[in-house]
Protein backbone atom coordinates (compact mmCIF):
# COMPACT_ATOMS: atom_id res chain seq x y z
CA UNK A 1 0.00 0.00 0.00
CA UNK A 2 1.15 3.47 -0.81
CA UNK A 3 0.16 6.12 1.71
CA UNK A 4 0.19 9.59 0.25
CA UNK A 5 -0.75 13.05 1.42
CA UNK A 6 -0.73 14.29 -2.17
CA UNK A 7 -4.07 15.11 -3.70
CA UNK A 8 -4.95 15.69 -7.27
CA UNK A 9 -5.90 12.59 -9.23
CA UNK A 10 -8.22 10.93 -6.73
CA UNK A 11 -11.65 12.37 -7.60
CA UNK A 12 -13.33 9.34 -9.16
CA UNK A 13 -11.62 6.83 -6.88
CA UNK A 14 -13.15 8.39 -3.79
CA UNK A 15 -16.62 7.64 -5.11
CA UNK A 16 -16.00 3.88 -4.97
CA UNK A 17 -14.95 4.09 -1.33
CA UNK A 18 -17.76 6.50 -0.39
CA UNK A 19 -20.52 4.25 -1.76
CA UNK A 20 -19.91 1.86 1.14
CA UNK A 21 -22.83 2.16 3.62
CA UNK A 22 -20.45 2.41 6.61
CA UNK A 23 -18.74 5.48 5.16
CA UNK A 24 -19.99 8.87 6.35
CA UNK A 25 -20.37 11.14 3.33
CA UNK A 26 -19.98 14.89 3.25
CA UNK A 27 -20.44 17.57 0.62
CA UNK A 28 -17.64 18.61 -1.71
CA UNK A 29 -17.12 21.88 0.17
CA UNK A 30 -16.46 19.93 3.37
CA UNK A 31 -13.70 17.86 1.76
CA UNK A 32 -12.22 20.94 0.09
CA UNK A 33 -12.13 22.77 3.43
CA UNK A 34 -9.92 20.00 4.82
CA UNK A 35 -7.69 19.90 1.74
CA UNK A 36 -7.17 23.67 1.95
CA UNK A 37 -6.79 24.09 5.73
CA UNK A 38 -5.17 20.81 6.81
CA UNK A 39 -3.62 19.20 3.70
CA UNK A 40 -1.06 17.31 5.78
CA UNK A 41 -3.95 15.52 7.53
CA UNK A 42 -5.54 14.29 4.28
CA UNK A 43 -4.03 10.90 3.57
CA UNK A 44 -4.90 8.28 0.96
CA UNK A 45 -3.93 4.59 0.89
CA UNK A 46 -3.51 3.48 -2.71
CA UNK A 47 -2.98 -0.03 -4.12
CA UNK A 48 -0.07 -0.74 -6.48
CA UNK A 49 -2.57 -0.56 -9.38
CA UNK A 50 -3.67 2.94 -8.29
CA UNK A 51 -6.99 1.98 -6.73
CA UNK A 52 -7.95 3.93 -3.60
CA UNK A 53 -8.08 1.49 -0.69
CA UNK A 54 -9.03 4.03 1.96
CA UNK A 55 -8.46 7.50 3.30
CA UNK A 56 -8.35 9.55 6.47
CA UNK A 57 -9.13 13.23 7.03
CA UNK A 58 -8.23 15.08 10.17
CA UNK A 59 -7.12 18.36 11.63
CA UNK A 60 -5.40 20.04 14.58
CA UNK A 61 -7.58 21.97 16.99
CA UNK A 62 -7.85 23.20 20.58
CA UNK A 63 -5.69 25.43 22.75
CA UNK A 64 -2.88 24.95 25.25
CA UNK A 65 -3.02 21.46 26.81
CA UNK A 66 -6.12 20.72 24.71
CA UNK A 67 -4.20 21.18 21.42
CA UNK A 68 -4.80 17.89 19.65
CA UNK A 69 -5.22 16.01 16.42
CA UNK A 70 -8.74 15.04 15.46
CA UNK A 71 -9.82 12.21 13.15
CA UNK A 72 -12.77 13.50 11.14
CA UNK A 73 -13.27 10.50 8.88
CA UNK A 74 -11.51 7.21 8.29
CA UNK A 75 -12.71 4.65 5.77
CA UNK A 76 -11.39 1.59 4.00
CA UNK A 77 -13.01 0.07 0.93
CA UNK A 78 -14.68 -3.29 1.75
CA UNK A 79 -12.35 -5.35 -0.45
CA UNK A 80 -9.30 -3.98 1.42
CA UNK A 81 -10.53 -4.42 4.99
CA UNK A 82 -8.70 -6.68 7.46
CA UNK A 83 -5.33 -5.81 5.89
CA UNK A 84 -4.19 -3.17 8.39
CA UNK A 85 -4.98 -0.20 6.12
CA UNK A 86 -6.88 1.71 8.83
CA UNK A 87 -4.03 1.02 11.28
CA UNK A 88 -1.52 2.43 8.78
CA UNK A 89 -3.66 5.53 8.16
CA UNK A 90 -4.09 6.12 11.90
CA UNK A 91 -0.33 5.79 12.47
CA UNK A 92 0.26 8.39 9.76
CA UNK A 93 -2.24 10.80 11.35
CA UNK A 94 -0.63 10.30 14.77
CA UNK A 95 2.81 11.11 13.32
CA UNK A 96 1.45 14.25 11.71
CA UNK A 97 -0.15 15.26 15.03
CA UNK A 98 3.16 14.73 16.82
CA UNK A 99 4.86 16.98 14.25
CA UNK A 100 2.17 19.60 14.99
CA UNK A 101 3.06 19.31 18.72
CA UNK A 102 -0.36 17.89 19.59
CA UNK A 103 -0.85 16.34 23.03
CA UNK A 104 -3.26 13.62 21.89
CA UNK A 105 -5.51 12.48 19.05
CA UNK A 106 -9.27 12.04 19.40
CA UNK A 107 -11.89 10.24 17.38
CA UNK A 108 -15.65 10.08 17.75
CA UNK A 109 -17.52 6.93 16.68
CA UNK A 110 -21.21 6.93 15.79
CA UNK A 111 -23.40 4.32 17.48
CA UNK A 112 -24.55 2.96 14.11
CA UNK A 113 -21.00 2.36 12.93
Amino acid sequence: AVVSTQSGHYGRGFNRVNFDPLTENYGTSFYLQYLVNWPEYCTVAESPSGQIMGYILGKSEGQAEEWHGHVTTLTVSPQFRRLGIAHTLMNQLEKISENQKCYFVDLFVRVGN
